[in-house]
């Protein structure tokens, strides 16, 4: 049988330890992606801007780097140090995003007759009968 030497190595430890590496990145990867989605699904009904800048945030910030360090590292594109530095630069640009749409999205102005009151409860602990 022939050996295929690049197929067979494992960097950073046994094989298992890269395997669970791998997967912790491919779940962490995934469920960004999920909330992401269910972020942007909420942007859909309510056209709230900052609800899109808060899912392109959290992509830049959870999964960007971890594509971004898979695809260069295989790809053999620039130096270790440039491939933290484009992975540094996702994560602090899904900061910015985050903090964007938590801090400069304009809001749009909700007539008062539009807004969800709260309804009152019959007792001061709060608990409905």
């Amino acid at each position: 049988m022939r050996s295929f030497g690049l197929l067979q190595t494992a960097t950073g430890g046994s094989e298992l330890l890269v395997v669970l590496a791998l997967f912790g990145l491919v779940v962490t990867a995934g469920a960004s992606l999920v909330v992401a989605y269910v972020i942007a699904r909420g942007y859909r009904r309510n056209r709230d801007p900052a609800r899109l800048w808060l899912a392109v945030g959290l992509v830049l910030l959870a999964t960007g780097p971890i594509v971004l360090q898979f695809v260069l590292t295989n790809a053999a594109v620039g130096t270790d140090v440039v491939r933290s530095a484009v992975a540094n630069a996702s994560k602090l640009l899904g900061l910015g995003a985050i903090l964007y749409a938590i801090y400069g999205v304009p809001r749009r102005h909700v007539p008062e007759d539009e807004r969800e009151t709260e309804r009152p409860n019959d007792d001061a602990g709060g608990v409905k009968k």
